[in-house]
């Protein structure tokens, strides 16, 4: 960058070390400007009184919500008690309902109280077809009129349960 005008002073003085002032000085003196602070207001008897009641009400709600999540917890703990207990039962349960309809216990209720009897092999008969094993289906004859009439008769007695 150059300057217009070449004999420019500089002031050396800036790097010089700074010596140490005189103690006999003029302090400064300090002006301090106290601000009274705004005049407290008293309360009325009013005042205070609602605001005790909206801290009562704060403190009450509080105790209400505790207690009503303190019953709450106690009932989730009995209801989870009483699930317990009845997975339980409903164990024991499905294992009778499981001994009762097993397979020993089934033939024995066919022979004992049926009066069934298992098969032995001179009962078994043997069907032989001779020629096709194709089953075909025959058309019904066409039926008059009072066969129809008849048909629809017991049909509508057969729907409506007579």
């Amino acid at each position: 960058m150059a300057y217009q005008n070449g004999n420019l002073a500089y002031d050396i003085s800036v790097y010089e070390p700074k010596v140490n002032q005189p103690a006999h000085r003029e302090k400064p003196k300090i002006e301090v400007n106290v601000k009274k602070a705004p005049a407290v207001r008293t309360q009325s008897a009013f005042g205070i009184l609602v605001g005790a009641a909206v801290v009562f009400a704060m403190m009450f709600a509080m105790l209400y919500g505790k207690v009503e999540t303190n019953r709450l917890f106690n009932e989730a703990t009995r209801l989870e008690a009483e699930l317990k207990a009845l997975e339980s039962e409903n164990i024991s349960l499905a294992a009778e309902y499981e001994s009762k309809t097993s397979l020993r216990n089934v033939e024995d209720y066919a022979q004992n109280v049926l009066g069934l009897q298992k098969l032995d092999k001179s009962q078994i008969q043997y069907v032989e077809f001779e020629g096709d094993t194709v089953c075909e289906v025959v058309e019904a004859e066409k039926e008059n009129i009072f066969v129809i009439i008849k048909n629809w008769f017991a049909n509508l007695c057969e729907y409506l349960g007579a």
